[in-house]
Parts: structure tokens; C-alpha cells; sequence
């Protein structure tokens, strides 16, 4: 799920780009009208390439092992903490069935926590094909349901199978059969290489955003096309609308999802759309405007293997899918940013980071870091985007692997609607 400062819009090298269908023609605009140029030559920027840490590289290769785990079936004795168990369970209250207290074939981890104080832990020592009945009591409150807080419940519950994951040892062997590489050492060096590599991009494109952000600022915008602004937000808005209620599958109400995206009403939320949709033409039009001025151009030939590429990559067959989902002129625009982008960087002049310059980005990130707690804007209608692509196929596909190339966002996966029923089944305690 993205920031909320970027609502339904990737960040593509500083410049916001629309993902949406018929945000405009083919050919560039001319938006010379509306734009005073500043200062884009020469602009000053800073190359800040995060250092590798041991953390880093230690947390790959805890994945790199993890992601070998294999699960055990155990048939010998009974359910221990830290099992996995597939249980079948009916709740009741008052001797009554209860919405949501019920589940079968749903997998359970012992000391996970998942559900109510007493659940896990009373499977502990019972056997498979055993039934066991436990007298529990809800948590008061329980933000899950505040109707059940502070209730007396019964789980009846059939204990399926047992088993557990076991992740194998750290070895060269290990690492030889799995990688290309012979040793642990070998490996590492390379997981910190790469790390280097991912830093060092990261570094190179916060610079020409930087630069681009400048160009942006030093010029004048005098106005914008009514009509463009008009559209981009009637879209915007439309947009969130569809995917609030798709959020009503999940008990989420219009109200609950403006609030999830920091909104306290819906006029906020067009107030928030209107600001950054305009904050996006700022973007573009400058865009347009240098690359008139600077004769920097696409041609068809080019947008035209930026999307056999794509199509290549994500074995999409029919360009008509991906133009449909991203739009006519979302190649022209990313191609067009990559050439502006890289013409301003070759007069632009790197200097050193001042303690304020550090000061600043710590206080960003600080910022960042709580943004992406929220359910945000932009996540809601990237998920309204995946729904109403499924009838795509492929395109769906396609859509959440470019949005994470593109943003290189890390993107929270909604659950699946069967792990979400099983979770309230469950009653799983936040």
C-alpha cells in the first residue's frame, strides 16, 4: 500500500504519473501557456548511497533459508507449541452458533497468537482425530467485535492433523545446490553486492528527483486546463468510490475506509484529490515544457518496445490489455521523464550533504515510516484496479509487477477472502 500524498499515482523519477486510462492524447501537449520556465540547468543535488549493513546481509540469508523450509506431517504423538494443527471448530455462546465462530480445515500455529488467550494453548497435548471442547471467555474489549467483549464462548474443536516446518542449516552445500554459489561467504558477498547495487540506484534516482523537484519549484504555473483537472479528479474520486465498496465485503463502511486513508470526510478527500491531481500537472506540465524547449522526444518506435517489453516480460499477449489498463499516453510519459530526467542530470552538480541536508532526510523518513502504517489512498485504488482487471487475466498480472517496478514501493497484500473469513472465524485478536 502506498502514501496518501500519492494518491492514485506512481512516482516515476520525480515526476507523478497517472496509471489511468484517457488521462490524455498521444502527443506531448503544449502547456506553455499555463508554465514560465526557471532555472533546470545546473541545479545542485546531493548523492546520499546508503552503507550495507551486517543486519542487511543477515536478514537475506535468513530468508534464503527460511524460503527452504519443509513441512513435516506428524502422525506419532500429540500437538506441541509451535505446531502447526488443521483444525475443525464450531463456537457457541449461550449454547447458540454464533456469525464468524465456526471454521473448518483452517491451519493454526501453536503460540502464534492468532486467537484468543486459551485457544492455542488448549490443543496443546490432545491427539490427533481428538475433539476438545474449550470453555473460554473474550477479551473485554475486543476491538474484533465489541458485541463479544467480555463474553463466555465454547469452542468445539477437531484437531485434523499435526504437523511442523523444519528450516534446514546454513551450509556451503546448501548454498552451493540452491544458488550460484559454492559457499557461504561467496553468497554473502554477493547478497551485499547486490544490496550495494539496489542502494546505489535508490541514491541515483532520489537525485534526479531532487533535481527535477528544483526545476519544478523555479518555475512559475500560472494556471491549468479545467477541463484535464476536471477529468483526473472525477476519475480519482470515482476510483476510491468503487473501491470503498469493495471494502464492504470486508465489514468496512464508505466512512471507515476515508478514515483508514486520513480523511475525515468526503470533502476532504476531494480537497486532497484536487491538491495532488494539481501537484501532478505541476510535474507534467514542466515535463512537457522542457522537453519542447530542449527538442527531447518519443517516438512511436520507442513507446512501442517499452510496451512489447512489458508484454514480453509479463507474457501479456494483446497491447490493447496494457494500453487499456495504463493508459494511451502512460508510455510516452515514463519515456519522456527517463530522457528529461537524464538531460538534467548531465548539467546538474552534485555537492556534499550538510548535518541539515541529513537532519531533513531523517525527519522524511520518519515521516514515510509512519505514512506507510496507513491504509492509504493510492493502495485502495491500486486494489480497486487489481478487482476490475481480473477479467483481464493476465493484466492483473502484469499491473502489480509494474506498479512495484515502477514505485519500488512495498506494497501490503491484501488477504485473500478465504484467509479473511477463516481469521474471523477464528477470532483473531488484533
Amino acid at each position: 500500500m502506498m502514501k496518501k500524498q500519492r494518491i492514485g499515482a506512481t512516482l516515476l523519477v520525480g515526476a507523478m504519473i497517472l496509471s489511468l486510462a484517457g488521462c490524455g492524447n498521444n502527443k506531448a501537449k503544449s502547456y506553455s501557456k499555463y508554465v514560465k520556465l526557471g532555472e533546470y540547468k545546473g541545479l545542485e543535488y546531493t548523492m546520499d548511497i546508503a552503507e550495507v549493513t551486517d543486519d542487511q546481509v543477515q536478514s537475506r540469508l535468513d530468508s534464503f533459508v527460511t524460503g527452504l523450509k519443509e513441512t513435516e506431517e506428524i502422525t506419532d504423538r500429540a500437538v506441541e507449541d509451535g505446531d502447526i494443527v488443521n483444525i475443525d471448530y464450531v463456537g457457541t455462546m449461550d449454547g447458540e452458533e454464533f456469525d464468524g465462530g465456526s471454521a473448518e480445515g483452517t491451519d493454526l500455529t501453536i503460540g502464534s497468537g492468532s486467537l484468543i488467550d486459551g485457544f492455542e494453548e488448549g490443543l496443546i497435548g490432545h491427539d490427533i482425530g481428538e475433539k476438545v471442547s474449550l470453555d473460554l471467555t473474550f477479551p473485554d474489549p475486543y476491538d474484533n467485535n465489541p458485541d463479544y467483549s467480555g463474553k463466555d464462548v465454547n469452542f468445539a474443536v477437531t484437531i485434523n492433523s499435526i504437523s511442523v516446518e523444519n528450516v534446514p542449516e546454513l551450509t556451503d552445500e546448501l548454498v552451493k545446490e540452491n544458488t550460484d554459489y559454492d559457499t557461504i561467504d561467496a553468497y554473502k558477498t554477493s547478497i551485499r553486492d547486490e544490496i550495494a547495487d539496489q542502494n546505489k540506484t535508490t541514491a541515483e534516482n532520489n537525485a534526479k528527483r531532487e533535481v527535477f523537484d528544483k526545476a519544478v519549484a523555479n518555475s512559475e504555473i500560472s494556471g491549468y486546463d479545467e477541463e484535464e483537472v476536471k477529468k483526473l479528479i472525477d476519475e480519482e474520486f470515482d476510483n476510491f468510490k468503487q473501491t470503498a465498496d469493495s471494502y464492504a465485503s470486508y465489514g468496512y463502511s464508505y466512512e471507515d475506509v476515508l478514515s483508514m486513508n486520513g480523511f475525515t470526510s468526503e470533502d476532504a478527500l476531494k480537497e486532497g484529490i484536487t491538491d495532488y491531481v494539481k501537484e501532478y500537472l505541476n510535474q507534467k506540465m514542466v515535463l512537457y515544457c522542457i522537453a519542447d524547449v530542449e527538442g527531447i522526444k518519443v517516438t512511436s518506435e520507442e513507446t512501442d518496445k517499452e510496451i512489447q517489453d512489458m508484454m514480453d516480460i509479463y507474457s501479456v499477449d494483446k497491447k490493447e490489455d496494457i494500453i487499456k489498463y495504463y493508459g494511451e499516453e502512460y508510455f510516452e510519459v515514463k519515456l519522456l521523464t527517463d530522457k528529461v530526467m537524464d538531460f538534467l542530470m548531465e548539467s546538474a552538480v552534485e555537492v556534499e550533504s550538510t548535518e541539515e541536508d541529513t537532519e531533513a532526510e531523517d525527519t522524511t523518513e520518519a515521516a514515510d515510516e509512519e505514512d506507510t502504517e496507513e491504509e492509504t489512498t493510492e493502495a485502495v485504488t491500486e486494489e480497486s484496479s487489481e478487482e476490475d482487471t481480473t477479467e483481464e487475466g493476465s493484466e492483473e498480472e502484469t499491473t502489480e509487477k509494474e506498479t512495484d517496478k515502477d514505485s519500488e514501493e512495498t506494497t501490503t497484500t491484501e488477504e485473500e477472502n478465504s484467509e479473511e473469513t477463516t481469521e474471523e472465524a477464528s477470532t483473531e485478536a488484533e
